[in-house]
């Protein structure tokens, strides 16, 4: 072999023996790599659910309730010596049961019960003593005075120990129906006094033929109620019979 390959085979091995030995010697860790890149833009990082809500219950607004109800005169002709058309009341006063409001109303016949006309009277305080009865005219109270009615015959209506009108002296009727009813039998109504614990009020009846001389029965009822604030108020609905 020449000098020029045992040289060249020499450095060779040395170059070899080199790279081994700074391999070999190398004890330092590899550095750590590029972090993982941050989400794409868009892409919303995840979030927690928000909460879910339950609205709460609302109570049910107060009502009017019916505390009771009764049938203080039944069907019947008022007139009747035996069976007057008056109903009795105790309680004690002051103060006075005050009349608030009047109400009118027709109802049709519907499942066995005759058709009726109906003026109601609401009250404070108790129900009052009430007296009523057919008449030919209806009579201001204290003067004795006619008070005009339309219709053929009057319903006088008194109720006792009872007042229309407030510590001022205006009335405490707050709602009442027009002076013209006209329903079928009633027709027409009016106040005829407010006097000394005393309260009239006339109802106008009408009926097909003004000769005759017709025996309307008549029924009375009771309500107590008690309304949305608390308030009791007692309820007497006078109904006059409708049919035909």
């Amino acid at each position: 072999m020449s000098s020029i390959g045992r040289a060249s085979g020499l450095v060779l091995v040395i170059s070899v023996l080199s790279l081994g030995a700074l391999a070999g010697c190398s004890s330092s860790p590899a550095p750590p790599g590029p972090s993982a890149p941050p989400s794409p833009s868009g892409s919303p990082a995840p979030s927690s659910p928000a909460p879910v809500t339950t609205a709460s219950p609302t109570a049910p607004a107060p009502t009017t309730r019916v505390v009771s109800f009764r049938v203080s005169y039944p069907w019947h002709w008022p007139n009747d010596v035996n069976r007057p058309g008056q109903v009795q009341h105790s309680y004690p006063i002051p103060p006075l049961p005050r009349l608030i409001a009047i109400g009118a109303g027709d109802h049709p016949a519907q499942q066995g019960e005759r058709a009726y006309n109906r003026m109601s009277f609401t009250f404070t305080t108790a129900f009052p003593s009430y007296q009523f009865t057919f008449t030919k005219a209806l009579m201001a109270d204290p003067s004795g005075k006619p008070v005009k009615l339309a219709g053929n015959g009057v319903l006088t209506i008194t109720f006792h120990q009872a007042q229309a009108h407030t510590v001022s002296g205006g009335s405490s009727v707050l709602a009442q129906p027009p002076a013209q009813l006209g329903l079928n039998r009633m027709v027409s109504w009016a106040p005829a006094g407010d006097f000394e614990g005393v309260v009239t009020v006339g109802i106008g009846i009408g009926w097909p033929n003004p000769q005759s001389n017709p025996q309307f029965a008549v029924r009375a009822t009771e309500v107590e109620k008690v309304t949305a604030q608390g308030q009791h108020r007692y309820v007497v609905a006078i109904d006059i019979d409708a049919t035909g």
